[in-house]
Parts: structure tokens; sequence; C-alpha cells
């Protein structure tokens, strides 16, 4: 499938275009964007690593689930969450955008191995990342009412009915929180 890590990638590149390059007096090499750009004047090398990371980690985790190989593929994406990242407490907005997503992605791949609960754990870890109502928070919402359609449709064909209902509702609160969301979002970048 491709395009998973179509966000992860956006991400990626909105931080680096128009961007340009120095060596600085220390020997590293910052990233420089123009007066009156949205971006910093120098953005951290070791986010631009990190970011370009999440992009080789999202790949790989495409070509394992093109494969059949959901386990690899969460492998290779708990590996982006847990592992290295740039300092700073709270973490940059980009770090904890592109932790939403992969912590999205991998609820929607425990959700298909029918593992409910450690897809709302993710869920719920992803959330915690970005409490603004934003497009990752609208993304989580929406893979929120994706684990719970799998869930209802998972408890009717197990025949537990009373079960299959609330994550039914469960499954609409979160679409709708989605839908909320986005459309939040839209109007404001429409404002003027």
């Amino acid at each position: 499938m491709k395009g998973r890590s179509a966000l992860a990638f956006a991400l990626v590149m909105s931080c680096l275009v128009g961007c340009g390059s120095r060596e600085g007096d220390d020997g590293r090499t910052d990233v420089v964007c123009p007066p009156g750009s949205s971006q910093p004047a120098v953005v951290d090398p070791a986010l631009l690593a990190f970011l370009s990371k999440a992009k080789a980690v999202h790949h790989k985790a495409d070509v394992a689930q093109d494969e059949g190989d959901r386990a690899g593929a969460l492998k290779a994406l708990e590996g982006l969450i847990d592992g290295p990242r740039p300092k700073g407490e709270p973490p940059s907005p980009e770090v904890r955008e592109v932790l939403a997503d992969t912590l999205g992605r991998t609820a929607e791949l425990r959700s298909e191995l029918e593992d409910y609960e450690g897809a709302v754990r993710d869920l719920a870890r992803g959330l915690k990342l970005v409490p603004q109502r934003n497009l990752f928070r609208g993304r989580l919402m929406e893979v929120t009412g994706v684990v719970e359609q799998r869930r209802h449709e998972a408890l009717i064909e197990a025949g537990d009915d009373e079960a299959a209902a609330e994550a039914k509702t469960r499954a609409i609160e979160a679409f709708d929180a989605a839908v909320s969301i986005q459309d939040e979002v839209i109007r404001k970048t429409l404002e003027p």
C-alpha cells in the first residue's frame, strides 16, 4: 500500500522547503531558512536527522506490510517511537507530531492483528503528544474510530452483541470527533 508514510514525508519536506545549509564554525552543518519564512532561522541537525530517519522507518514498514509482515512493520515503527530523538522536554512540535502519526499507524496495525487493547494504548500515548486540536489529533481520532470499528466487527462475529454495540458507539463518537477537529483545522486555514 503506497502512501502510508505520506504524512511523515510531508512533515519532513515542510521542514526543508525553501531552506539551505551552512557549515558552522564548529563543523556542524545547519539548515538555514530565509527571513520571513515560517521556519526557524536555524534548524537543529538532530531534528533533521530524526525526520529523515522517520521517513526511512516508515518506508521500511511499508516494505514489511507489502510482504504481509505486520509484526516486522510494527518492530520498525516501534524502533522510531522508542529510539533516540532530539533533546528537549517537551519534545519539539515536529518530533511530537511524527511520533503521534507513527503511534496512529502502530494502532492500525495492532487492530489488524486484533490487539485492540494494544491499539488503544498506542492511541492514548499519541493523544498525549498532541493535546491541541490539530491535524494530528484529528488523525488519531480517525484511527480510534477504525480500531473500534474493527473491534465491533470482531465482537459481532464472536456473538457478543452488547460489547459490539459499545464498540460501535465508540467508533461513531471517534469519527465524529475526527470530523469536528478536521473541520476546525480547515476553517482556521481559510481565515484571513
